[in-house]
């Protein structure tokens, strides 16, 4: 596959250096000397622009990718051995459909070798094509967005409704989590709907209250949406909802990082956001930040697998006697984090798996509590099974 043939590249002369900034030091400055010595089967992080918002409510988020680039490209470099090359923007399909299929071939190629994608949106129906690129092999989903971008029975896309198709089409799709929604946004049939589907979703206040509670989401995730209009309108005013509250922008950056860090992740992408309704650039500046945040993330990724690399973990076994079981978790000695065995105690011949977890959940089990991730992803493996 010829990727380059999918994109017009970037002129990265165009992208001015700010006085502020080391031109030799900036992200630009790395990725287009990258771009002049770096095979694409040598790089380990690709980024795009998709200038496409056809199908969104609200136009202007197609004019983004070029308008993040100019903040982002002046931000300092991330190590001097990033591994990482910007493609430039994709060609426009005829029709938004056509853009979808297209997206879907360059992701499919980026999970198959392995590496990495940044996509500067956009609108965000842009992650229905994203997904498209897992027919075949399981998956799961992570969005931040002040709702959930589901209309019930409504059959054409957009911005508004993209999980519609995402949750019809997409047989393959795991686990699903949306974070720092904003309850007023969101209709109590559809929290009972996504609680019946077994999707995870988290509200702004508890996202706030312990925000290192979404990093082993994020550690699970092989798809990260981020949607500019969770964060509140004052930190972001180039976005279309205005909310006065939302993540500040401090949160965004550290959940973008998490997403980073996350070995799981091949595909990153950052929509909504719309130049025109942000004349100071601070939407744009503050969005090039998110994006650096997840760029730095990956740079400092340390793959972990309880299952391969045993020594470099402890093991804990609680012995749950009011249901039969054994619950086991593991803790990293490098990294400190965790995982849990997931094993159906009442269909054992299932293969054991391990999932991401922390350290509250080891604790609830201590207490001769199941921990509500334990039950979820049961919940998930049994309803998989039985369709």
């Amino acid at each position: 596959m010829d990727l380059l043939h999918y994109f017009d590249p970037v002129d990265f002369e165009k992208f001015e250096c700010p006085d502020w900034a080391n031109k030799k030091h900036t992200l630009g400055f790395q990725l287009q000397k990258n771009q002049e010595k770096l095979k694409l089967e040598k790089t380990e992080l690709f980024i795009i622009g998709v200038p496409e918002d056809r199908n969104s409510t609200i136009p202007g988020a197609g004019l983004a990718p070029d308008e993040i680039r100019k903040h982002l490209y002046s931000l300092n470099r991330i190590g001097t051995r990033l591994k990482a090359l910007d493609l430039g923007n994709l060609k426009p399909g005829i029709t938004a459909n056509d853009t979808y299929f297209a997206l879907r071939d360059i992701c499919e190629h980026i999970i198959e070798s392995h590496q990495t994608l940044v996509v500067l949106g956009g609108s965000q129906d842009l992650t229905f094509g994203i997904t498209k690129a897992f027919e075949g092999r399981l998956f799961n989903m992570v969005t931040v967005d002040p709702k959930f971008d589901y209309r019930k029975g409504t059959k054409t896309i957009n911005s508004e409704n993209y999980l519609n198709l995402i949750f019809e089409k997409q047989k393959n799709l795991f686990s699903y989590t949306v974070l720092a929604y904003q309850n007023y946004f969101v209709d109590q049939s559809d929290i009972d709907l996504f609680n019946n589907y077994y999707w995870d979703i988290k509200r702004l206040g508890q996202v706030r209250y312990d925000l290192t509670s979404v990093e082993p989401v994020l550690r699970d995730a092989n798809i990260f949406s981020f949607d500019i209009n969770a964060i509140r309108c004052i930190d972001a005013p180039g976005q279309s909802m205005k909310s006065p509250n939302g993540l500040y922008s401090e949160e965004a950056c550290q959940i973008a990082r998490y997403a980073g860090i996350s070995d799981s992740l091949q595909i990153a992408g950052f929509f909504n956001l719309i130049p025109e309704k942000d004349p100071s650039a601070n939407s744009t500046n503050l969005m090039a930040q998110i994006v650096w945040h997840f760029v730095e993330g990956f740079f400092h990724r340390k793959p972990e697998d309880p299952l391969e690399d045993s020594e470099d973990f402890n093991q804990f076994m609680v012995d749950m006697s009011d249901i039969n079981m054994t619950m086991v978790f593991f803790q990293s000695r490098v990294s400190g984090r965790w995982w849990m065995e997931i094993s159906d105690f009442e269909h054992r011949k299932n293969k054991m798996y391990v999932v991401p977890c922390d350290e509250d959940d080891y604790k609830k089990a201590a207490q001769g509590d199941i921990p509500d991730r334990w039950w979820k992803n049961i919940r998930k493996m049994n309803k998989r099974q039985n369709k």
